[in-house]
Order: structure tokens, then sequence, then C-alpha cells
């Protein structure tokens, strides 16, 4: 039977859904503030009411917490604009071009959990929502699987191109460099790179891939630099200022 899920009908304050993906009854607040019942596929309706008001506490807490969110959010907009350690409600990766929208659904849940439909290019954060540190965590964990999907295969692609081989490459969070390499030939990328428009992504990964070569910035290196990546100098200036790129939920606290 294919994982599909029946039309909601409207209840007084809430919707019932069914699934076939669950075993039990749960209860979800999206982010703005509408109550869903999901229920497995056959279930007695006749029991929903009492579930919405065993949960009521919970339920008037979490839209009381989705309100003032609501309002935080709403006093984050500076210009025009979100300032960079609002939780986001999208995220533009410039270096793969990919934009991806960001929700958020309250669940009765001590741990947040993240959705991924791809075809939407669409995230979904569930659980403990109000909790913004889990929801920064659990979307820095997909940034870095992210990275790990597309830097690696363009590192690749390049080291090929350039005739510059390397040992091994391991993407990570850090928090000052946009990349290193040591002696092994192995290369250790940030995935922050992500938020960098594509050719300055592409002038750090040859910036490290030439460090496989030379293990320092000495002339020999520059000259390298300068053969593989003839731009370099104007990008190299580019990225000392673009540290605002990254969005400050990206940073741990």
């Amino acid at each position: 039977m294919p994982a599909s899920n029946t039309p909601g009908t409207i209840y007084s304050g809430y919707t019932v859904r069914e699934s076939v993906r669950i075993r039990r009854a749960c209860l979800k607040v999206s982010f703005e503030g509408r109550v869903e019942v999901v229920v497995p596929r056959g279930f007695d309706h006749r029991r929903i009411p009492a579930i919405v008001h065993h949960h009521q506490t919970w339920l008037d807490a979490t839209l009381k917490r989705m309100a003032l969110r609501s309002h935080d959010m709403e006093n984050h907009h500076v210009n025009g604009s979100m300032t960079t350690n609002a939780l986001p409600e999208t995220i533009v990766l410039p270096a793969i071009a990919e934009t991806w929208h960001v929700t958020y659904m309250a669940m009765d849940k001590p741990r947040v959990t993240l959705a991924i439909n791809p075809e939407n290019t669409q995230l979904t954060l569930r659980g403990n929502i109000h909790d913004a540190a889990l929801c920064k965590a659990a979307l820095r964990r997909w940034l870095v699987r992210k990275a790990q999907q597309h830097l690696a295969s363009w590192l690749e692609q390049l080291s090929h191109e350039k005739n510059l081989p390397f040992k091994q490459v391991q993407i990570r969070s850090q928090k000052m460099r946009w990349g290193s390499c040591n002696r092994q030939k192995k290369i250790n990328l940030n995935c922050k790179l992500l938020f960098l428009p594509a050719a300055l992504v592409q002038c750090v990964l040859v910036h490290e891939l030439c460090h496989t070569v030379h293990m320092n910035h000495s002339s020999r290196f520059w000259a390298l630099m300068e053969k593989k990546q003839p731009d370099y100098t104007i990008l190299d200036a580019q990225l000392r200022k673009i540290r605002h790129c990254v969005p400050g939920w990206m940073e741990k606290t």
C-alpha cells in the first residue's frame, strides 16, 4: 500500500488527518499556529476530542510560545531582511544554486527531527521547536551532510582538472578556516562554503589542492596558485570580506 495520506477533516479548532505512516495518534502545531491531529488509518475519530483534551496544557503552552516566537521573528527584521541569528525560514546556498524553505512544526516530543523533501526543496523541523538550540543543531547537521554530498565531488573534479591529487577529504563546521591541508594530502573543508558564491568556493578548493604540493605560502605556492587559478588575487580579496554571508544560526553558542 502506498504511503499516502487522506485529506484532512476540519474539527473545531484543529484539523484531523489520517496517515498510514504512524501507529498512534499525535498532535502537531505549525509555525503559523495551526493544530493538527494525525491518526492511523481507520482510527476511531470519536476518541480524538479526549486526546486533544488530554494534551490541552501542552497545546496552550506551545501555541503561546509560537505566538511569542512569531512576534520575535517580526522584530528581527531590519531594513526588510532578518538578522542572521534568527531561525531561518529560507536557506540560500549560492555555491550550488539551491534555495531551501524551512517550516517548523511543534510536537509533544523532547527532540527535534528534520524531514527533507528534495522535490520541493523543503525542510521541516518537528518536535520541540521552541528550543532554538535544538533547531539550529539539526540544521547544522543537515548542512554538513549537504556539503559532504557536493564539496567532495567538486574537489575530486578540480583535482583531475588541475592535476593536483589528494588523499582524502573531510567536511567539518569550522569557525574560522574555510579549509586546510596536511602533509598527508588530507584536506578539510568547511561546510559553510555552501553560503559563498561558486567562484569563491572554487578558489578555496584550488588553494587547498595547491597545498598538496607546497605546504606553505611561499612564492612557489603563489606561483602555482596563479597557474591553476589565474584570477585568485581578486577572489582572495573577496574571501577576506565575505564572512557576513554565513548566517548566525550556523555558529555554536
